[in-house]
């Protein structure tokens, strides 16, 4: 019989797909960035560029989609159709290839968010059961996309979730129930109750859950990402008033059932219309990054000391990714601009920027140290 790791290898070369050490080229100068992009509003497309922000592939996609996913080793890359999604369609970036479409269970759909074990043996979705409301994480075995395991996410509208280690699944409850009938209604404004869940994928049980007030009902929790320290960053986006004064980021952590707000001045709080987009901590877990698009800016704290560093300015930016260098990250936004910032020296440089692409809300870097 063969091992999970032995029919992952096996499955992965009898469809000819190499590892990301062995595929990519040598021009990509040690980092790709994966992101989708539309150039209309009826050609959509996933790429990557490299370090001079220059594309280096692309594919066409039957709709929009909302963030990519990533396989640990191999050359797979999958794109997320927006909520509500129906399918996950996955290609080799190197040959063009399609490799598979995975589609949500009956009567569910998808989040435009999903994950892979840092084995790559498992492809793992956030749902929605739309007759009850009922939020799923899916558990499906790649690449052959078998259901293995179905487990309650906690809450309602879990719109993202991450790692924290092989075991624990974090999930960003977003507390908003919705039909893809009429997606953008919000069926339980009145008794919304959104929270972050850690969540054990061997067996589904709920390890900690912590959520607002009852005050603060409507502060959905939308996206999230961990460090090496296990500090979870959490980006909110508020379903109230735009002049109320509500908090729009917090940490949380495994072993607390209380949201740990973080400060910053009011006049960039409210520069963020109540609506927070990409979460990322750099590569050494002492900078958090969090985006608005509807602001227009990137905001940065010091996660030991939990103090406001600043803001970087750039239109419609929403994409966010982490480089290979500490307390360094790259943006993408809707006005086909590439960045790097350096948030501690006070730095940005354009990259890049591609006229007729309109990057989408979510960035990945794929991780060359495999």
């Amino acid at each position: 019989m063969l091992s999970r790791r032995a029919f992952l290898t096996s499955s992965l070369a009898a469809l000819s797909i190499p590892t990301w050490a062995s595929a990519l080229p040598i021009e990509a100068n040690g980092e790709l960035f994966i992101s989708a992009f539309s150039k209309s509003k009826t050609a959509h497309y996933i790429g990557a560029f490299g370090s001079n922000g220059q594309l280096r592939w692309s594919m066409p996609l039957a709709e929009r989609a909302h963030a990519p996913v990533v396989h640990p080793t191999h050359s797979v890359v999958g794109a997320v159709a927006r909520r509500p999604g129906f399918y996950i369609d996955f290609f080799n970036p190197l040959s063009g290839e399609a490799i598979k479409r995975i589609t949500p269970l009956s009567d569910h759909h998808f989040y435009g968010h999903a994950v892979f074990s840092n084995d790559g043996l498992q492809l793992i979705t956030q749902e929605n059961h739309y007759p009850t409301g009922q939020g799923k994480i899916v558990i499906r075995r790649w690449p052959d996309g078998e259901v293995l395991n179905e487990y309650s996410s906690g809450g309602i509208g879990p719109h993202e979730s991450v790692l924290m280690d092989d075991d624990i699944l974090v999930i960003a409850n977003g507390g908003l129930r919705t039909h893809p009938d009429n997606d953008r209604e919000i069926m339980n404004l009145d008794t919304m109750a959104p929270n972050v869940t850690y969540l054990s994928l061997k067996d589904g049980t709920l390890k900690n859950q912590a959520r607002h007030t009852n005050t603060l009902h409507k502060l959905s929790i939308r996206h999230l990402d961990v460090n090496a320290s296990g500090v979870v960053a959490l980006g909110f986006q508020y379903q109230g008033e735009l002049w109320e004064d509500v908090p729009l980021v917090a940490l949380s952590s495994l072993h607390s059932n209380q949201l740990d707000y973080l400060d910053m001045p009011e006049h960039v709080r409210a520069r963020f219309k109540q609506y927070c987009g990409s979460v990322c901590f750099d590569k050494s877990g002492e900078t958090l990054a969090i985006s608005t698009p509807r602001g227009g800016l990137v905001a940065y704290w010091d996660v030991p000391s939990k103090t406001f560093l600043g803001v970087d300015n750039c239109r419609d930016v929403c994409g966010l990714v982490a480089t290979t260098r500490k307390h360094e990250f790259v943006l993408t936004s809707g006005t086909g601009k590439q960045l790097i910032s350096q948030p501690r020296q006070y730095q940005t440089t354009q990259i890049n920027q591609l006229a007729e692409v309109h990057w989408d809300n979510h960035l990945r870097r794929i991780d060359l140290d495999i």
